[in-house]
């Protein structure tokens, strides 16, 4: 059955490619600090223009943080995040020109994040909607040269296609997450690096699993804990970090090694990896939550049976 969109979704979803396109000629040429200047003023329009970007992001806000910030104090860290996001999708855009000179010049890897990937053996590489991911998963596969990921499709079929390809121009293989499984167990065995995102909704009904997150149950794919047990890959957890004059810190603050994960009962392994990912990722985001992408519906589903009390407004029980 086809989908009916709105007559302003479906202008949107039409703009979107000529937009896009545009974008890929224009932004690539312009100088770093235009890109910057950029993101904070499309940012902050996003902020303002965008009623349902800037309604989620302050009801997660009030989920995770509480009366531990202020109201005031949440509407800085969504404006700031919303910058943070603009900034991503506009280097996606400006690193595909001469992309190895402008990733020696504007992103400094941390000499752990570094040293994890010249450590021989599989790796199951995990970021999140942190910092920017898009140059995170860049670092990983110039850096290794054969990195596999799956990434969630964009509505816009014309514009998936086009950020796959952008995905793809440093030399990330890009799998669909349907059948991946299989791509992802054989990658690894062979040696290589798969790049997951696992702070995104996974249905259970999709094989996602729920764990705690900010005190509340989030769906998510239990992937790095399944490819890590069935392989012995080591799991590394980095995130790439904005720095005030453009360039980007690559850290890897947090590791899970191969025996670690096999010390685990094998039935508990993919729960257990699972919200350990998570509990950090929350860990990192209390410590710096200007970086996370708070307008993201990550408490989207209820579990079962739960009471919707203390969820926001767009949750939904997992089964509808």
């Amino acid at each position: 059955m086809t989908r009916k969109y709105s007559l302003s979704k479906r202008i949107r979803l039409a703009a979107e490619t000529p937009l896009l396109r545009l974008g890929l000629v224009v932004v690539p040429r312009l100088p770093r600090r235009v890109i910057l200047v950029l993101a904070r003023v499309l940012g902050t329009l996003g902020y303002y223009l965008s009623t349902r970007s800037r309604r989620f992001g302050l009801e997660n806000l009030d989920l995770a943080f509480g009366d531990e910030k202020t109201p005031a104090e949440k509407r800085r860290i969504l404006r700031q995040a919303l910058r943070n996001f603009l900034l991503v999708m506009l280097d996606l855009l400006w690193f595909t020109r001469d992309s190895a000179v402008r990733m020696e010049r504007w992103f400094v890897p941390e000499p752990d994040f570094k040293a994890s990937m010249d450590r021989p053996g599989a790796k199951v590489g995990v970021t999140a909607h942190f910092g920017n991911w898009e140059m995170a998963g860049r670092y990983w596969s110039l850096a290794s040269g054969a990195m596999m990921s799956v990434a969630m499709p964009v509505k816009n079929p014309k514009v998936d296609d086009l950020i796959h390809r952008l995905r793809e121009n440093t030399g990330q293989q890009i799998v669909a997450r349907q059948g991946a499984l299989k791509k992802l167990l054989r990658h690894l065995r062979d040696g290589g690096i798969v790049g997951l995102l696992l702070d995104q909704n996974t249905k259970p009904a999709d094989g996602g699993i729920f764990v705690t997150f900010f005190g509340r149950p989030v769906a998510v794919s239990p992937a790095a804990g399944v490819l890590a047990a069935r392989t012995g890959a080591e799991i590394v957890i980095g995130f790439a970090l904005p720095q005030p004059d453009g360039s980007y810190r690559g850290e890897m603050p947090h590791c899970i090694a191969p025996e670690e994960i096999a010390a685990i009962p094998p039935k508990d392994a993919a729960r257990e990896i699972t919200q350990r990912i998570t509990s950090f990722y929350e860990e990192t985001i209390r410590a710096r939550p200007d970086y996370w992408l708070w307008s993201y519906r990550r408490w989207r589903y209820i579990p079962a049976g739960m009471s919707a009390e203390g969820f926001p407004s767009y949750a939904r029980p997992a089964g509808d």
